[in-house]
């Protein structure tokens, strides 16, 4: 996450303190990029192999955004402990990216690859719940009126940004948390203890079906074992950075065998899920810290962060390039070359047109708020 205004490291307790240099934008990036391959299964019908049973080389990934994000949003909150500014933060951070990437997904993507006319397509009320649906972060209408029709994988516009919508849950929770707990630290273990036996309580008690079966709205937009699945490893890493914890050579020995855990369990098992859990938080904190104590982390002038430009724009262009090499009679790997040039070029012009800018107008207007507030 981006350096915040208005308050130093060092006023801000032991979570912001523990911010030495990381790799936490390449581990960001290689897990945006594994979602991009992960989404071979559904619109190649590649059948990838799966690394643990019940758990795609996507899900894993998505695990790993999750863990990294606790941990940085808990040190932002230490850094400003105040409401507006977390929010103002985070949504510089979440929403300049993805209102832009809906927009095209919608008026690029979607008006081109269209078999309707031009006046049908955009007076359709699909188009435009789709546009608004996706850009608010609800995610729930992933389909464009004409669009993809034929694909192995059809109608389906960007089937990522679902998570979305549980990553400001997590936000919300962790401003709630830090804000009634204050400075007790044990908060965010007890969070990730209670998400861990309401995941298998939803599994044994079969609550999404049960919400599923009862036709409610909420149903579309909430699983209960998407919520606390994706919440575990957030608050693990919430927990990391509240304590100032440092990366240790048993971490990689717990990731390890963590990793033999899920490997061998049976499936289906929630033993599988906690240990692919632990592998998540303990490998990726060591992997992200390791031989890096001494250096220093920030959003500088120089920082490039594509990781979540490749994961908002990954699925529509893929979708989109699939449909081409379709007509044009394309070999694969022409496809999946095309489709990944692509990608990474749109990531890097959102990074440096759109997030970047979103994140500094987001700290410009939180230092003149600050200002305003101390003359008054």
């Amino acid at each position: 996450m981006p350096p915040e205004a208005g308050r130093t490291a060092a006023d801000a307790g032991p979570a912001a303190r523990a911010a030495p240099g990381n790799r936490f934008d390449l581990l960001r990036l290689m897990a945006a990029l594994a979602v991009f391959a992960a989404h071979g299964d559904f619109l190649y019908r590649l059948h990838l192999p799966v690394p643990f049973p019940g758990h795609s080389l996507g899900s894993l990934a998505v695990y790993v955004f999750f863990f990294i994000s606790g941990y940085l949003v808990c040190q932002s909150w230490a850094r400003q402990p105040a409401w507006r500014a977390f929010w103002v933060k985070r949504l510089a951070r979440i929403f300049p990216g993805l209102v832009v990437a809906v927009v095209f997904s919608v008026a690029v993507v979607g008006w081109t690859a269209t078999t309707l006319p031009s006046a049908r397509y955009w007076s359709a009320p699909g188009t435009w719940a789709n546009l608004f649906n996706n850009a608010v972060g609800l995610a729930t209408v992933q389909t464009l009126p004409g669009v993809f029709e034929a694909n192995p994988f059809a109608r389906t516009v960007n089937g990522s940004l679902w998570t979305i919508r549980y990553e400001l849950a997590m936000y919300g929770m962790l401003a709630a948390l830090a804000w009634s707990a204050r400075r007790r630290r044990w908060a965010y273990p007890a969070a990730a203890a209670v998400l861990m036996v309401l995941w298998g309580c939803a599994r044994l008690g079969r609550w999404d079906a049960a919400l599923e079966a009862g036709g409610s709205w909420w149903a579309e937009v909430f699983r209960w074992q998407d919520f606390c699945g994706f919440g575990v490893p957030f608050f693990l890493g919430s927990t990391l950075a509240a304590y100032a914890v440092r990366a240790r050579a048993w971490m990689a020995a717990v990731a390890v065998l963590a990793a033999l855990g899920a490997a061998h369990g049976s499936s289906g098992d929630a033993v599988r899920q906690v240990a692919v859990w632990a592998l998540v938080a303990f490998g990726t904190f060591y992997l992200a810290f390791a031989g890096r104590q001494g250096a220093r982390h920030g959003a500088g002038r120089g920082r490039v962060d594509l990781s979540y430009g490749v994961y908002i724009y990954a699925f529509p262009l893929q979708q989109a390039v699939t449909e081409l090499c379709l007509r044009r009679g394309w070999p694969f790997p022409v496809c999946l070359a095309l489709a990944l040039v692509l990608v990474l070029a749109m990531a890097w012009l959102s990074w440096h047109a759109v997030e970047r800018p979103g994140i500094r107008a987001g700290q410009r207007w939180l230092a003149i708020s600050k200002k305003i507030a101390d003359g008054a």
